[in-house]
């Protein structure tokens, strides 16, 4: 078994753009993530996935491993597929992570317990963990994609809406869960993801991973401990600078 994590990293976000350049405590957002992976254990290989040359010259400058996509427009899993075919992980044993590139603040041990999920659900070819959303203008937030999940560890739907509905609530029963942006594949299942058709609610909500759910395919998931901060619009820096002055990996200077 082989483990690959592939970053996902374009220029071209409505949201933000040039994000993954953007300098936090003076390394370029990609350099944050792709450290953290480094750190991850039991991994091959880290590489991010590019398709401009800006984005390549950033990568040179921290010494990062990368390769070129295709800078047809696709999601960022479909980019990360073309990474892993052209890498070689497309086994049934292989296993490939994608971590988005807006993550600077992503705990290392979320990652891995992203891979120890997929490893221990004999069914799931795939697993994405999710966290409970704590602050209330994170529940409104359209940005940080909500999930609701099953009682056997399954996600059930993901929605850029408040969910599940509160307004019969009287108990005060309601959990709030988003979706962590750390993907676990299987090689194999990963490209034979890339050729299902987009579907409706994937396109309507902008969730690929929506996709599989479409296609009844289950995802694992469970509550993850860790939260992560990920960065939407250029009012998130602040909130990731802020996590960084107690974050014991960017303290550590990212060394393991």
């Amino acid at each position: 078994m082989r483990t690959l994590i592939v970053i996902p990293a374009r220029l071209g976000s409505w949201r933000f753009p040039d994000k993954p350049l953007t300098l936090i405590e003076g390394k370029p957002m990609i350099e944050h993530v792709y450290r953290r992976c480094l750190l991850v254990k039991g991994v091959d290989e880290v590489v991010l996935a590019i398709c401009e040359d800006k984005v390549k010259a950033a990568c040179e400058s921290f010494g990062a491993k990368y390769v070129m996509t295709s800078d047809k427009p696709q999601t960022a899993l479909d980019r990360v597929a073309e990474a892993a075919q052209m890498l070689n992980y497309v086994q049934a044993d292989d296993i490939v992570l994608n971590v988005q590139g807006d993550e600077p603040a992503v705990p290392p041990i979320m990652i891995e317990m992203t891979i120890e999920k997929l490893l221990s659900d004999k069914v799931c070819q795939c697993s994405n963990l999710v966290e409970e959303i704590k602050e209330p203008e994170d529940l409104k937030n359209h940005h940080r994609t909500k999930a609701v999940i099953s009682q056997g560890g399954r996600l059930i739907y993901i929605t850029r809406q408040a969910i599940p509905a509160t307004v019969f609530d009287i108990k005060k029963r309601a959990v709030f869960y988003q979706q962590t942006g750390i993907m676990a594949f299987r090689g194999a299942f990963l490209q034979k993801f890339t050729q299902l058709p987009r579907t409706p609610l994937e396109l309507i909500e902008g969730i690929d991973m929506l996709r599989l759910i479409e296609h009844d395919y289950p995802i694992a998931t469970a509550v993850c401990p860790y939260s992560t901060q990920p960065v939407d619009t250029p009012e998130d820096i602040a909130k990731v600078i802020q996590r960084l002055k107690n974050d014991k990996w960017f303290k550590n200077g990212y060394k393991k």
